[in-house]
Parts: structure tokens; sequence; C-alpha cells
């Protein structure tokens, strides 16, 4: 009996780890406080820093940051993608090692104290900020139309919700009542759901991205009819939609390209 036992937690361990492989992990920070008149002075010195952080080691399969556009709370968010959590302790650590580094190979100690100032300027932009880890799998984490382009200022609309059931069901539900048909149809040009895992936040995140304001405004009035497919699942969605829900809208101000190794503002030769 304690043999059966024994067996069937393994296999139950085994299963959980296979299920966990599957997911990627997504490290999201809020930075708060930041005035208008500050923000171009951010935009220069988070550039600036995540090219002195970044080589070839680096474990990144995403880097994003976003301007708060509409809806309560901070002033930027960071979305910064892993395959593992390992990844991402690992990533973390080199972070700062490279800028380091990156310093100390100036010869000029004028300009290696200068860099010190702004790299503790950066810093200090972070003072107040909030962190969150969420988990997202592949059939519902990340979906795009063919030929993307994210080289441009394009929009992205969030919704954060708690479940009063599954948070899988939730989360599945809104991916096939709007982000997939949206794709679909290339009303949005990316969209995906994320669930909580570590730190504050909500138990279900789900996102859309949109070419443009005029395109976010087109798809959400819009009247055109759903299909018995979508029906069923916004039903499910708001019959699992629990308590209060949180909105933002955010604009893309830039991205890490993992091939050049460069932090690309939105738009041509940035």
């Amino acid at each position: 009996m304690k043999k059966l036992i024994l067996m069937t937690l393994l296999t139950l361990f085994t299963f959980t780890l296979s299920a966990q492989d599957d997911r990627s992990y997504e490290a999201v920070t809020y930075l708060n406080g930041i005035s208008v008149s500050e923000i171009p002075r951010f935009v220069e010195l988070h550039k600036k820093f995540s090219n002195m952080a970044f080589d070839q080691n680096r474990l990144i399969t995403g880097d994003w940051l976003f301007r708060h556009w509409y809806g309560s709370g901070h002033t930027f968010v960071i979305y910064k993608q892993f395959n593992s959590m390992q990844d991402y302790h690992n990533d973390t650590d080199m972070v700062g090692q490279n800028i380091i580094k990156s310093i100390q190979a100036i010869e000029s100690e004028e300009e290696r104290d200068a860099l010190m100032d702004e790299w503790a300027e950066l810093r200090a932009f972070y003072d107040g900020h909030t962190d969150e880890i969420r988990a997202a799998y592949p059939d519902t984490g990340f979906t795009t139309i063919e030929n993307v382009n994210f080289d441009t200022a394009f929009v992205m609309s969030v919704g954060r919700y708690n479940s009063s059931g599954s948070w899988s069901d939730l989360g599945n539900a809104f991916y096939n009542w709007s982000i997939k048909p949206e794709i679909d149809q290339g009303v949005c040009i990316a969209g995906g759901v994320s669930y909580h895992f570590m730190g504050s936040g909500p138990e279900v995140e789900v996102w859309q991205c949109y070419n443009t304001l005029v395109d976010f405004a087109t798809a959400v009035t819009s009247t055109d009819e759903m299909s018995e497919a979508s029906k069923d699942a916004m039903g499910t969605f708001w019959s699992l939609a629990d308590g209060g829900h949180e909105d933002q809208i955010y604009l893309h101000i830039g991205h890490m390209n993992l091939e050049s190794g460069r932090f690309d503002l939105a738009g041509k030769d940035r």
C-alpha cells in the first residue's frame, strides 16, 4: 500500500513538473510618481542602461517599456519575459554586473563618474515601485497577427480580474471571446493572458495591442455581430469575473531588440 501511494505521488509530482515546464514567466515592474517633465529623462536613462546591461548571456525573451496613458496608477510599466524562474533569477543578477563591467571598461575616470551618477539617477526613479511575477501558457500567453510590426507606438489595453472559480477558465473564456477573434479578423495585432504567480496582483490579466488609439476605440465600440462561440465565451467570462476589475491603457515606448542587443524606441531608426 505504501509503495502504491509513493508511486502515485511520484506520478503526480512528475505531471506537475511537466505542466510547470510549459509555463513562461513575466516580471512586471510598476514605476510611480514620475512627473511629466521627468518622463523624457527617464526614457533616455532607461535606454542607455538597458543597452549597457545587455550581452549575449542575458536570459530575457522579451523586455518592453510602456507609458501609462489612461486609468489610475503608475507612470510606466516594464514587462520582462523569461522561459523559467531560474532564468529570471540568473538574469536579474547579470543586469547590475553587466552595467558595472561596462562602466569599468571606460578609460576616462570623469566619464566613469558621470555614468555612476546617471545610474544612481535612474535607480532613484524606482523609489516606491512595485513588482509582480506572472505566468503564461503557450496556447494563450502570446498570440499575434502574421508579420506583426512592433516598432511602433502601438496601444496596449490591459484588464485585470479575479475569478470566482477556475483562473484558467476565466482566462480561456476571455481569449476565446475577445483576443482570438480580434486577431483572426486583424482588428488587434497581439494579445494574451497571464496568471498571478508571485507578489501583489490580480489572479488573471488579459491584454490586447492595437496599431493606434483609433483602432482601439473602433474595436471597443464595434457593433459587429459575434459568433455563437464568442457569445458563449463572453457569458462564461462574466459569470466567473469576481468583484471589481481594473482597466489600463498603455502606449508602447520601446523594447529590447534581442537580435541587435539594443533598446529600440518605438518608430523607425530610433
